[in-house]
Order: C-alpha cells, then structure tokens, then sequence
C-alpha cells in the first residue's frame, strides 16, 4: 500500500521524516513524496512510475519529478540490482543496506530474480528467507500528489522531533558507474514490461535486445554499479 504526505506540514511519520530529511539533503523541494516498502527480493518488470489512478481513469501517463530505492537490509544472497534503461544504457545498481538510488522520474526501471532472469527461458521461484531479503524504501516525489494515495498518517510528530534523519550530504559516499567492456562475446535477452498496452505507453510487451557478456557479471555483482550499453538484436 502506497502512501504521501505533504512536506509542507513539517510533521508525520518517522519514516516520513526520514524521507523527508534526505530530499532536503538533495536540494529536492518537491511538495508531495508517495512511498511504499518491499520486504523480499521479487521480480520486477521493466516500468516506468506513473500516478496508476489517473492513468486508469483516463490513460494519461503522469510521471514523478524523481524516483528513489533506499536500500534498509539486505540478505547475503541476494543479487538483484535495481536496473534504470536511459536510452541504450542499462544502469544496474545493487541493493546495498544505507545506500539511496535517485533517478529521472520518468526512466524505466526493473529489479532482475534471479540476476539472470532476462537469459532464460524457464525459471523457478525460490522460497523467502532471511538470506533473501530485500528490505527497501521506495519514494518518488511529485509536484501534485497522486490521485487516490492515502494523505493522512497513522500517527505524526513534527519532523524537527524525529529520531531518524538523514545524514548530511557531506559525509555520503558517490558511486559512479564502472563501464561493462565491449569486448568478447554477446549475450542476448528478452527483457518483459510491466503492464497492459496503455500503461507501457503502447510499447511492446518485451524487448528483444543484445549486450556484452560481461552484463551477466555486472548483475551478479552485489555492490558496484555497472553501466552496460544494450543494442538491437543482430
């Protein structure tokens, strides 16, 4: 269940707050911030966020100014990046406990499970344990709140109050992507998207695409980022 709250109000819930002190860290000024939570490492297909009320109601696609995962805990065998498609280039960036991913709102995302899941034609699903969690926070924010996404907190403290805050900007650590080499041989997949036709934008429901072998490697790593370009199937 997604939730929003008002920034403005300078009050809500401690998670609230929370989020509420990183975007002040990152200079975002954005009025409202939807958010939910994931617990396990799950499938995800390619996607872009949209407020999902308004598109269904009148197949308008209203993106997020920005979307963000931050990473709480994470289980010693989990090896799901979240993927952020920008044009040819795949961004994977893994789950790591503390670390926050900020993207264009309206970029295409999805979290591979197994890390090899694009290359196959038949996977199994894998029982939750604690080795497989994948604790996350996610948030967008948004200039006029989503349609129907509950406003109200359960209970609200004012921010300045609360005891978990972001620490400041100065100490975070930067991670920049490392480049996947083009060399060698390619791998091809088959990425699906999220969604039926109107809520894909009218794109198609998977897509084809080839890249080097070493993405494999990339997506299987369990703490730096990759960039690795995707091209048309030859």
């Amino acid at each position: 269940l997604a939730r929003r709250c008002r920034r403005g109000d300078r009050a809500g819930t401690i998670l609230e707050a929370a989020l509420d002190s990183v975007l002040t860290e990152l200079g975002d000024e954005s009025p409202y911030i939807e958010y939910w939570a994931r617990a396990e490492w799950m499938h995800l297909a390619a996607h872009s966020d949209v407020d999902e009320y308004l598109q269904k109601r009148s197949g308008e696609l209203r993106h997020p100014n920005f979307g963000h995962v931050l990473a709480i805990d994470v289980g010693d065998e989990v090896r799901g990046p979240t993927c952020v498609f920008a044009g040819d280039q795949l961004i994977s960036v893994p789950a790591v406990a503390g670390r926050v991913l900020r993207f264009e709102g309206d970029l295409a995302h999805a979290v591979p499970e197994p890390s090899d899941v694009w290359f196959r034609s038949f996977v199994s699903k894998q029982p939750h344990t604690p080795a497989r969690r994948r604790s996350v926070v996610l948030f967008n924010t948004w200039d006029e709140p989503p349609l129907d996404v509950p406003l109200e907190p359960p209970f609200s403290i004012p921010f300045a109050d609360a005891p978990v805050k972001a620490q400041r900007k100065n100490s975070w650590a930067p991670v920049l992507p490392l480049a996947t080499a083009e060399v060698g041989d390619r791998v091809a997949g088959k990425l699906p998207r999220l969604g039926t036709p109107a809520r894909r934008g009218g794109l198609p429901r998977f897509r084809n695409f080839e890249a080097a072998a070493g993405l494999l490697d990339a997506l299987r790593d369990d703490r730096n980022v990759w960039e690795t370009r995707l091209r048309e199937p030859s």
